[in-house]
């Protein structure tokens, strides 16, 4: 009898424990929908579609996107791992294809009629990035050879954010120095 209530207690706890795992499982999973992450080391990037995660990294309030898709690149450099002794700044590289509807580009090209900033001569090479759909790079590498780009005037990024307007859409690069 002594065994057979030890038998039943093992198996129960065996059970508790498998159901947490299958509800962790499904909730990773149901994370992962729109997501890729992969990790190396002390390097994560991740390939999203969630504009709620993209919110986090770019000021969304002025201005938000009918949909997105970006690439966040991040470089622990806490010491946290064997690679690194010394611990140091992280590093971080954005990249996001933003969608607009016709009203709110409008709105953004109106600003930039307006606005007076010096060409900051970006290369459309740098927003040619490798995840971007073949008709997006192509709308890229085949815009307009005197448009240089433009400094980010709405999405917080400061002095490390760089964009390049297409029709209907954003691409933004952000980086730490």
């Amino acid at each position: 009898m002594k065994n057979l209530k030890y038998i039943l207690t093992f198996l129960l706890t065996a059970l508790i424990f498998s159901a947490c795992n299958q509800s962790t499982d499904k909730k990773s999973e149901k994370a992962a929908e729109n997501e890729e992450v992969v990790k190396s080391k002390n390097v994560t990037e991740t390939i999203s579609t969630d504009i709620n995660k993209l919110e986090k990294l770019l000021d969304l309030s002025a201005y938000r996107p009918t949909s997105v898709k970006f690439k966040y690149i991040y470089i622990n450099n806490s010491g946290q791992n064997e690679r690194i002794s010394v611990p140091g700044p992280s590093d971080y590289t954005l990249e996001a294809l933003l969608y607009f509807d016709t009203v709110t580009m409008e709105k953004f090209y109106e600003f930039d009629r307006n606005a007076e900033y010096d060409a900051p001569n970006f290369k459309k090479e740098q927003f040619n990035f490798d995840w971007l759909p073949n008709d997006i790079q192509e709308e890229l590498l085949n815009s307009n050879l005197n448009y240089h780009g433009h400094p980010d005037f709405f999405f917080g990024t400061g002095n490390n954010g760089k964009s390049w307007y297409l029709e209907n859409k954003i691409l933004i690069r952000k980086e730490t120095n």
